[in-house]
């Protein structure tokens, strides 16, 4: 049972080199790891090269530079589908847990072969101090996170190990910069028909970089580059939902009707009204009505 690891990185070469080590230290060792860097510095790329070539059976390339969708792309296409039989998604500042591989490829032995293969497992992501965590849940009508251990519609990526063969079927959404780009992959894994099984053994830390996003900084009034990328996300993920996964015209226009009635007097309160078109510009919902497909 052969479980590669996709690793995408940005700027963060201590991150990163905790991330391989971490993973490399697991009791089960992974089959392939590939490095997709996004990395903007050319020095930057040749500090996170020479830290990959210290974990043999790790390779690195070079990421797209397109948002975090395109870098999972990006290193999910360099693992072939005949060469690994599930698929891990760690960004660089994730140190999993020394027993989470093994424990994931002992909940998929348990399986028949055909559960397997329709079967996505989602764990625990949590901070050093265990104050926070990620775990699967799903959506609300709003779009907005919910927990739920029973029949959970999204996954906590972090600590998430889907069949390989599903990329075969899907990508990640590049219509999605940052935010719910997880959630709208689940959703079309349900569509699918696949399963997704919340797995609280299954564990990651999550550091971050001192709980502060890359992305939390000031944009547009009181609004931050991570808030506004957020929101744009959760209104195209909404109108994608309701339009073309799971089809419902009424509940299409009532999500539009609430999501801008209640934005707007979010963005009143916030005194930020204006960020209103950038965020509808950044969701790039324009691209929902270019193609009918339903990955990207």
């Amino acid at each position: 049972m052969r479980i590669s690891v996709c690793i995408t990185t940005r700027n963060r070469p201590e991150a990163l080199d905790a991330c391989l080590k971490a993973l490399w230290d697991s009791t089960t060792k992974p089959n392939l790891v590939i490095v997709s860097d996004d990395s903007l510095i050319e020095e930057i790329q040749q500090i996170n090269s020479g830290i990959v070539s210290k974990y043999p059976g790790t390779k690195y390339i070079l990421g797209p530079r397109i948002g975090v969708c395109g870098n999972r792309n990006n290193a999910v296409n360099a693992i072939p589908s005949s060469e690994t039989d599930f698929v891990a998604f760690v960004d660089d500042d994730i140190c999993v847990e020394p027993n989470f591989l093994t424990q994931a490829r002992e909940i998929y032995q348990k399986m028949s072969v055909e559960e397997q293969q329709h079967t996505i497992l989602s764990g625990v992501s949590r901070n050093p101090q265990g104050k926070e965590e990620m775990v699967a849940g799903e959506l609300n009508f709003r779009g907005y996170f919910r927990v739920t251990e029973n029949s959970p519609q999204t996954v906590a990526i972090h600590a998430t190990l889907f069949p390989r063969v599903f990329f075969e079927q899907e990508q990640w959404d590049e219509n999605i910069f940052f935010g719910y780009e997880d959630a709208e992959l689940s959703l079309r894994a349900l569509q699918r028909g696949y399963k997704i099984k919340h797995c609280p053994e299954l564990k990651v830390i999550h550091p971050g970089e001192n709980g502060v996003s890359v992305l939390d900084i000031p944009d547009m009034g009181t609004l931050t580059n991570y808030e506004i990328s957020i929101e744009a996300a959760r209104l195209y993920v909404g109108i994608k939902r309701y339009k073309d996964l799971f089809p419902s015209p009424f509940k299409l226009i009532i999500f539009l009707i609430t999501y801008f009635v209640h934005m707007t007097v979010y963005l009143f309160r916030r005194r930020t009204i204006q960020a209103l078109p950038e965020i509808v510009r950044r969701s790039r919902i324009h691209k929902l009505w270019q193609q009918p497909s339903l990955s990207i």
